[in-house]
């Protein structure tokens, strides 16, 4: 589902501003910034590199507030998957990438709420990712890239929030408390019969 979150988005993207721009080629790509090897993984310069830099549980998404349910499947899981918008275009093409990274923003303000039934591709199993600017200091922004092996270049941070994951599972009840206490006098019973 990560993998449908992202795709439909940069797809949606794409589309967005090869109208706005009267583009003929995609722009904006999903992708790792490098190689394992240090090189760029992108060899076609001007390009908006998508990247998925974190993945983190939305522990507030549980509808009681715990992590497992008394009866039934386990919840879905909610994640928060912070997306890199980074411009990688030649140094003489800046104002290029000034323009695409103010194009994003404006993309993403009229449009901060993606659900299968306004986005082509959105895998049904998703409700919705609400989409919103991940404010970082400067000096987080240069860990972010510094881990990334990557050099600054203009770019934006999002967080994409409440995307969910939910397997199909075994169907369990769990056992009520006074009835565990009963499971634990059979046990003893059969304990000791077997001991004797």
């Amino acid at each position: 589902m990560i993998d449908s979150a992202i795709f439909s988005i940069v797809n949606e993207l794409n589309s967005s501003l090869n109208v706005k721009f009267n583009l003929n080629e995609n722009r904006v790509v999903a992708s790792n910034l490098l190689n394992l090897d240090g090189s760029l993984s992108i060899k076609d310069e001007n390009r908006i590199v998508v990247s998925l830099v974190n993945i983190e549980e939305e522990k507030t998404a549980t509808p009681n507030g715990f992590g497992v349910p008394i009866t039934g499947n386990n919840h879905p899981i909610y994640l928060n998957m912070y997306v890199l918008f980074y411009a990688l275009f030649n140094e003489k093409l800046y104002e290029e990438s000034l323009k695409f990274i103010s194009a994003i923003i404006g993309f993403f303000q009229s449009k901060k709420v993606f659900t299968p039934n306004n986005t082509s591709g959105l895998d049904q199993q998703i409700d919705k990712i609400l989409v919103e600017i991940n404010n970082i200091s400067f000096h987080e922004q240069s860990n972010i890239l510094s881990v990334l092996g990557a050099k600054y270049a203009p770019c934006v941070l999002y967080k994409m929030r409440m995307v969910s994951i939910e397997e199909s599972s075994i169907n369990y009840t769990a056992a009520k408390i006074s009835e565990r206490g009963d499971l634990m006098s059979k046990a003893k019973e059969l304990f000791n019969q077997k001991t004797k």
